[in-house]
């Protein structure tokens, strides 16, 4: 990578050329990629809130995320979006639809200010032909990504709506490490495909059992113990 002369490339190329370099991360994925294919990135900067890709168009460019993060969601036909995944630093989009020019199977929205580095279909195939370091990783993310998929379809199979929501108040416990937090029902109904009217009426559910108090977002945990038994039971 130390080979190239500025002269040759735009600053805009230069400064996300530096991101990666200067990242543990994005490096150990891209530090074999071959200098022909170097010089077909380009570097997106997606603002928060942007439409990366939308369900049903078909997928023309692959894209990994240089920095940010971005929802991944299915919209049902009655506008319910039902998210499967929040993707960041090092995650790959189009991966499954790029080979055959598919239709995408869900849209890509940016949850915060995002910067992508992307190719076309012809170099994204020309680079999985010169380089075995990325073939491997893309192996590991198919795999990562197939696991959590069949976990998330399972849970959302074997779990009722009243667990799962318990799951989730329970996870935000374990990870904040306090009993009061906060809790986005808009994302969340999201996350389990279900409407805001529903997640809402567990809350009350929940608050009249008095495992937990709420005001608005704000969530007060006063029965960790007899959360967990709803979750699990």
């Amino acid at each position: 990578m130390n080979m190239m002369k500025k002269a040759e490339f735009s600053d805009d190329w230069l400064t996300g050329l530096r991101r990666v370099v200067s990242d543990p991360t994005l490096y150990a994925l891209l530090k074999n990629c071959p200098l022909e294919i170097m010089q077909r990135w380009a570097f997106e900067d997606i603002p928060r809130g942007a439409a990366i890709c939308r369900q049903g168009d078909i997928c023309q460019r692959f894209s990994l995320i240089v920095a940010g993060e971005v929802d991944v969601f299915f919209e049902a036909d009655d506008g319910r979006r039902y998210r499967q995944a929040r993707y960041g630093k090092g995650d790959m989009l189009g991966e499954l639809e790029i080979f055959d020019s598919r239709n995408y199977i869900c849209s890509v929205v940016a949850v915060s200010n995002t910067q992508l580095l992307s190719l076309s279909q012809a170099h994204f195939e020309r680079w999985l032909t010169l380089d075995n370091h990325f073939n491997q990783r893309m192996l590991r993310f198919f795999s990562q990504q197939y696991y959590q998929l069949s976990k998330k379809a399972s849970s959302d199979s074997l779990y009722s709506l009243h667990q799962r929501v318990c799951q989730a108040l329970w996870l935000r416990y374990e990870q904040q490490g306090t009993a009061t937090f906060l809790l986005d029902k808009q994302n969340l109904s999201q996350e389990f495909a279900a409407t805001t009217r529903s997640i809402n009426r567990i809350l009350h559910d929940l608050k009249t059992l008095r495992i937990i108090d709420s005001d608005g977002e704000r969530i007060v945990l006063l029965a960790p113990e007899k959360l967990k038994q709803e979750a699990e039971t």
